[in-house]
């Protein structure tokens, strides 16, 4: 799973410049799975920027989470924290801590399988403006 993404794609259809424009703002990343591609090529724009963030990295299996390496390396720019093996209950738990409190300029990205972007949808609205709110859906939400 991890040869199959590209972590040098930046992720160019990026709407919001304000994180990467205003150094105060902070800018708290969430990746779920393969949605880690796409936090990861964000991240790297917000560094380029001077900007600070955090990265939440959730995946079922640290063994097979894709671009850990990647994302470790992102360290000198944020902090990064890997989250992995956890019941479904945790990851409401783990992604609620990471953006309580939080200001309402807060950008918060997050990319990942539509249940998880949802999640984090929802919780971080309770915090900021949903203007900020950016998510990267994978997937197909048909059932």
């Amino acid at each position: 799973m991890r040869d199959n993404l590209n972590p040098n794609t930046l992720f160019t259809t990026l709407n919001s410049t304000r994180a990467m424009s205003d150094r105060s703002a902070r800018a708290i990343l969430f990746a779920g799975g393969t949605g880690a591609a796409s936090i990861v090529g964000i991240a790297r724009r917000l560094a380029l920027a001077g900007q600070r963030f955090e990265l939440h990295n959730f995946a079922r299996s640290g063994e097979h989470a894709p671009l850990h390496d990647e994302i470790d390396a992102l360290r000198s720019h944020g902090a990064v924290y890997h989250y992995f093996d956890l019941p479904h209950e945790l990851y409401a738990e783990k992604s609620a801590h990471a953006m309580s409190p939080a200001r309402a300029n807060t950008q918060v990205y997050c990319s990942g399988p539509p249940a998880f972007t949802d999640l984090i949808a929802r919780q971080a609205r309770e915090w900021v403006y949903a203007s900020n709110v950016h998510t990267i859906a994978q997937g197909d939400r048909a059932a």
